[in-house]
């Protein structure tokens, strides 16, 4: 028995001794790290996003798609068609390159239809040096195949300021974020 004891005495002294080593200077961690300064890039890269829209979405909505332009200013326009498509060549790496929807219903839009097709996509990616660094799979906004009109506004605005986006790196390496400010 006082073997256990003086064994458990003897790892807690070590474990005690163990946790009070290395901890460094507390100010260093305190200071955020500074972030990179974005610089001209010899680089070629471009952002390209697709978005489609089913006509449905078209008829009832006002579509505002932003996108920041190559100088890293947003930048919005209305969207009229069923397609929208936008490639912006970047100037400095790092950044963050995105686009955001904005959706809502017309003013004194009607809803006459049994059932409507809210059918919202977008495909983005980002194209180094003549290469894909992204993600081109489709990716859904809004699938609301046969919504009912009592539902169609809830659909709709649930979806406003949806974002997608990508960090860029100096290095052209490119990863999806949701964390675009526009």
């Amino acid at each position: 028995m006082k073997k256990f004891f003086h064994m458990s005495v003897l790892v807690l002294m070590t474990a005690l001794t163990l946790a009070s080593c290395g901890g460094g200077d507390d100010k260093e961690r305190d200071e955020p790290s500074p972030s990179p300064t974005p610089k001209p890039t010899s680089k070629t890269v471009t952002y390209e996003a697709n978005a489609t829209f089913s006509q449905d979405v078209i008829d009832i909505c006002d579509i505002t798609m932003s996108y920041k332009d190559g100088d890293g200013k947003t930048v919005s326009e209305a969207v009229t068609s069923t397609t929208w498509t936008k490639k912006v060549s970047v100037k400095n790496l790092p950044t963050t390159v995105g686009v955001r929807f904005g959706v809502k219903m017309k003013d004194g839009v009607q809803l006459t239809k049994e059932k409507y097709d809210l059918i919202m996509t977008v495909v983005h990616d980002v194209i180094v040096d003549g290469k894909s660094k992204g993600n081109t799979t489709p990716k859904v906004v809004i699938q609301g195949y046969g919504a009912r009109p009592a539902n169609v506004a809830s659909i709709l605005t649930s979806k406003d300021g949806t974002i997608f986006g990508y960090d860029i790196a100096s290095s052209g390496a490119a990863v999806e974020t949701k964390n675009v400010s526009f």
